[in-house]
This record gives C-alpha cells, sequence and structure tokens, in this order.
C-alpha cells in the first residue's frame, strides 16, 4: 500500500468516527447498539467495531453494560466545554443570560456558529420553560434556521453566507415555512433593523428573537436570543426585547479581544445593521 493509500484509509476511518459521534449525538441519552451503527453509516460490522472500540478507548463514547447501547462520552462533554470557553464568550456572555432571564421570565440562548450549523453554547431557563429546536446545550440546527442563525449568518460575507446557505437547502425542508428564499428575505430584513424575530411561523406558539454578536472587525461570531411563547410577545413588547438584547450585546462585544484574528481569513463583515 503507496503512502497516498495510507493517508486516504486513514482520513476515511477520521470521517466515519465524526460521523458515528454525530449520530449517536442524534441518538440522545437511549443511544444505539453496535448493529443499529453498522447499518445507520453502512459499515460492516466489523469495521464499525473498530471505530466503535477506538472512540470508547478514548472516552469518547461509552457503552451502557445492561444494554450494551452506545452514547457519547463525558471525555467529549470536557473536549466541548474546553472549546466553548476557548474564546471567552460563555464565560462574558453568562451573566447577560442570567439578567436577561431574570428580567424577562423567559428562556435566553447564547448561540455560536460551529461550521454549517449553529451549537446552542449555553442557556438560562426562564420561569416559563418552553422546548426549543437545539434542546439542550451542545444541540445544533443548521444555519439559516431560527433567528439566530440567521442573524450571525446575515453578518458574515455575502460569498460566505451564500455558499452556507446552498449547503443547506435541502435541509430547509424539513421546517414549517422555511425555504431557500424565506432565508434570503430574512437575512435583508435582519441586516436593515440589527435583528432577527420569528414570531412562531418556526414553531407554532412559539416566538423568538435574536441579536449578533459582532466583535470589532470581526464578522459575526454568535448570537443571543430569547425564546418566548408567542402569547408572551405582544407588540409593545418587542422593542423592549430588542433593546436589553442589544445593550448585553455591546457590553459582551466590548469585553471580547478586538485583537483576536478574524474568524474567516481576514475577510471584513459588511457594514450593514451596525
Amino acid at each position: 500500500m503507496t503512502k497516498e493509500e495510507v493517508a486516504a484509509t486513514g482520513t476515511q476511518l477520521l470521517d466515519r468516527g465524526v460521523a458515528i459521534l454525530k449520530f449517536l449525538g442524534g441518538a440522545g441519552q437511549t443511544g444505539a447498539n453496535m448493529a443499529v451503527i453498522a447499518e445507520a453509516m453502512g459499515l460492516k460490522q466489523s469495521t464499525a467495531h473498530r471505530i466503535v472500540s477506538a472512540l470508547e478507548r478514548h472516552g469518547l463514547i461509552e457503552r451502557e453494560r445492561k444494554t450494551r447501547r452506545y452514547r457519547l462520552g463525558l471525555a467529549l462533554f470536557a473536549l466541548g466545554a474546553t472549546a466553548a470557553d476557548g474564546t471567552g464568550l460563555r464565560k462574558v456572555a453568562r451573566p447577560a443570560l442570567m439578567r436577561l432571564s431574570a428580567a424577562t421570565g423567559d428562556s435566553v440562548f447564547l448561540m455560536a456558529r460551529a461550521g454549517f450549523n449553529t451549537v446552542c453554547v449555553d442557556r438560562q431557563q426562564g420561569t416559563y420553560v418552553i422546548d426549543s429546536l437545539t434542546g439542550h446545550i451542545g444541540g445544533q440546527i443548521p444555519m439559516g434556521v431560527g433567528p439566530a442563525s440567521q442573524a450571525i449568518l446575515a453578518f458574515l460575507p455575502r460569498a460566505e453566507a451564500d455558499i452556507i446557505i446552498t449547503t443547506n437547502a435541502p435541509l430547509y425542508d424539513h421546517y414549517s415555512h422555511l425555504s431557500v428564499a424565506r432565508v434570503r428575505e430574512a437575512l435583508a430584513a435582519i441586516r436593515k433593523q440589527g435583528y432577527a424575530v420569528d414570531e412562531g411561523e418556526l414553531v407554532a406558539g412559539i416566538s423568538a428573537i435574536a441579536v449578533p454578536i459582532r466583535p470589532p472587525k470581526r464578522d459575526a461570531i454568535a448570537a443571543l436570543a430569547v425564546n418566548l411563547t408567542s402569547a408572551r410577545l405582544a407588540p409593545e413588547r418587542l422593542p423592549q426585547l430588542v433593546d436589553m438584547l442589544k445593550r448585553e450585546v455591546r457590553e459582551i462585544e466590548a469585553y471580547l479581544n478586538p485583537l483576536d484574528e478574524p474568524h474567516f481569513g481576514g475577510v471584513e463583515a459588511p457594514l450593514e445593521g451596525r
């Protein structure tokens, strides 16, 4: 076997290992047994067993003895927590989440970009308990789905945003009232007003408002969002919540180091909506 073939095999195994981790992430606490993993990944049992054993050896997944089902391991959680705190964003934003939740009684989320997805980095449950698309810290949704991800997407370089929308386009069909055209329409409005809002279209009865976090000379890296029942979003309350979110976002942006390298190759963010 040539060096190129060895490298290709190693890359393929890595891709499969990452795919298994993502699959188990979607399986949640119930996990999945070896047969289910192999079938879902389209792998032979022997290949799946080799990859799963390596992931288990490193603590990235764990197996419950009685059910023999695999689920994500605590080592992966530790890595995720380290990643979330790596930029200091989660630590800086935590007081804002607590203040907003206490003042509004609603649930507040810190959402950050992760490639073509948006991940929930932190959340503060309010008095009014409601479900969210991400479900929990670490949960992900495709970029373009929901106000938080759209708030981030609106303030990325246009060419990059187009690539994300085109790539995620097939996924939008899984969400109510969502399409490429609707996403592009929403982004134009967000750039103009500086915030994103969904008044119960994506999930019936649940509304959300999000403001992008845009450190100086950088693209949008995250968004602060409030989720609430649509019944609690009276017309006069929307501007109040937007003002509260923008005030907290300004404080977060002031704390983030403006000398950090831009996340996307030094491309300046668009200036609309500043």
